[in-house]
């Protein structure tokens, strides 16, 4: 008779297990779908971490005379901005001198700017069409190109 109790014992656990199973199946995919969604946000942030990035970056690249200055210089940029800005009147006036041209009427070309007008012109592409691809006039398109970029 211990036997055939044993079995019985053993199948109605067995049954028990069975229909406890089906409980817990639910909450495995409920942990499942909750781990998809964080991966997905996760994806999300990712991307809008790297889309920022590179926004930084570019306007890094757009920032003709970015420098990033250590403590020290941070401390000397206040007593030098008398310097900076005579500097800055000296290089203006040495361009309006070099070009002919008043500088303030004019806007300097960006280096990204020339350096895709060199390229537009390497292809083979007349002036007219690097004008119209790079916004400038035919004028400042003839200027880049002569000076090669300088």
């Amino acid at each position: 008779m211990k036997l055939v109790d044993l079995s019985i014992i053993l199948m109605s656990v067995g049954i028990v297990l069975i229909i406890v199973s089906f409980f817990f199946k639910n909450s495995a995919k409920k942990v499942e779908q909750d781990v998809e969604e964080l991966s997905i946000s996760i994806f999300q942030e990712t991307n809008n971490l790297k889309r920022r990035l590179k926004i930084v970056e570019e306007e890094l690249l757009l920032e003709p005379e970015f420098q990033v200055k250590t403590p020290s210089a941070i401390n000397n940029s206040v007593s030098n901005q008398k310097v900076q800005q005579v500097m800055q009147a000296v290089q203006q006036a040495a361009q309006v001198s070099k070009n002919g041209q008043v500088a303030a009427k004019t806007k300097p070309i960006h280096q990204i700017i020339v350096s895709q007008v060199l390229e537009l012109n390497k292809q083979g592409m007349s002036i007219a069409d690097i004008s119209i691809r790079s916004n400038l006039t035919e004028e400042q398109v003839r200027q880049v190109i002569a000076n090669g970029g300088r």
